[in-house]
């Protein structure tokens, strides 16, 4: 009985020596492959020209810019710094397919998701639930056998890395996905751009 008793403590405390298990990630990851995760705390985001010359690694820097506001709540766009630069919230989470910004003293945000054509928009209100806001935002190791990769994981809605761009908005230019003509801004002055994860 005392030989069981000291088996079970041992194959006890082996088991909990055992790294747990990595949770797959979500249906919003499908088709991204082995190097797809949807959770991780504490990146801020960069745009990383797709076609032309980038001047480091990392791409232009992005923040939530002003984008205007609905009854009681403010609505945030991804804009870059240069063209707005304020940063209330200096800290991303995705969080099981949901992008949440945050920072000191800042009002909840929450995405219902994105439209084609559309800026990506965050809704700012104190009635904001982060928690159930879209699952739709995967990452995806930048892995290239050629060795050309940044070195930082690429940003994806809905298994899509390939379709943002930055586009000339107003005073700002923010992150457009999937842009197209008749949209409230010049297509010919956007450039396709991959959404960086910096850490």
């Amino acid at each position: 009985m005392l030989a069981f008793g000291l088996l079970t403590a041992v194959l006890a405390a082996v088991a909990s020596a055992l790294p747990a298990a990595k949770r797959a990630p979500g249906a919003w990851c499908n088709g991204l492959g082995g190097g797809a995760f949807d959770s991780l705390s504490n990146f801020t985001l960069a745009a990383y020209n797709a076609t032309g010359i980038n001047t480091n690694t990392t791409g232009a820097p992005l923040v939530l810019g002003s984008a205007g506001a609905i009854s009681g709540a403010e609505l945030k766009d991804l804009a870059t710094f240069a063209s707005f630069p304020f940063n209330q919230y200096p800290s991303i989470a995705l969080s099981e397919g949901r992008l949440l910004p945050t920072g000191p003293g800042t009002t909840p945000t929450a995405q219902n998701g994105v439209t084609a054509g559309s800026e990506v928009v965050f809704l700012a209100s104190n009635s904001a639930q982060p928690s159930q806001g879209a699952q739709i935002w995967c990452a995806v190791a930048d892995i290239d056998p050629a060795g050309h990769g940044t070195g930082h994981p690429f940003l994806a809605v809905n298994s899509d890395t390939d379709s943002f761009s930055l586009c000339p908005i107003n005073s700002r230019v923010s992150v457009v996905y999937n842009a197209t003509t008749g949209r409230g801004y010049d297509l010919d002055a956007c450039y396709p751009v991959k959404l960086q994860l910096i850490f």
